[in-house]
């Protein structure tokens, strides 16, 4: 079972988040998609050191 949380992030940050979304050839969806990836993508390389 996957468990949510909110996550407050600065408006600079959700600005360039919704410009990044509103291309649609980048592939996201949705603030939360976007976020998800790039969490993971952080971890992936947190976990390389």
């Amino acid at each position: 079972m996957h468990r949510y949380t909110n996550v407050a992030l600065p408006s600079e940050l959700i600005e360039r988040i919704d410009i990044i979304i509103k291309k649609k050839d980048m592939g996201y969806k949705s603030r939360g998609e976007f976020t998800k990836e790039a969490v993971r993508n952080l971890l992936k390389d947190l976990n390389k050191l």
